[in-house]
């Protein structure tokens, strides 16, 4: 995998908000072509087969899914993921203050957004972000 710019993956159960966030994140030029999963299993299996020292990936990551949620998602990335270089910015329809507070206590997140994400936000991490993104 390339080094030039991080994997960006999009994990989200609503197809119709997995599409907005995926035309943003081109739109905004961030990445030209995002991974989108509407599972959380399928993403944490992706990046099992992709957890090498040499790879960065971006996720963004809804909270209430079926089956995994967000929480246990970032519960299993932590365990299971040893050697990628991993941020996450977690993208909900909660507006809850205590979810805030907790995503705070994950290591891996670097932000919480409300959807569905804008893309003014986007060109903010990427400003924020810049020489993570570009570090090859």
């Amino acid at each position: 995998m390339s080094k030039e710019m991080p994997i960006v993956l999009i994990i989200d159960d609503d197809p119709g908000v997995l599409f907005l966030h995926e035309i943003i994140v081109t739109e905004s030029s961030l990445h030209e072509n995002p991974l989108t999963f509407s599972s959380a299993e399928e993403a944490l299996d992706h990046l099992h087969r992709l957890d090498f020292i040499s790879n960065r990936f971006l996720i963004f990551l809804d909270i209430n899914m079926p089956t995994m949620n967000g929480w246990q998602f970032l519960e299993q990335l932590e365990k299971q993921i040893n050697h990628a270089d991993i941020k996450v910015v977690m993208v909900t329809s909660s507006l809850s203050r205590a979810e805030r507070e907790k995503s705070k206590t994950y290591s891996l997140v670097i932000d919480f957004w409300e959807k569905p994400m804008e893309e003014e936000q986007v060109y903010q991490l990427i400003d924020r972000l810049g020489s993570w993104l570009k570090k090859g």
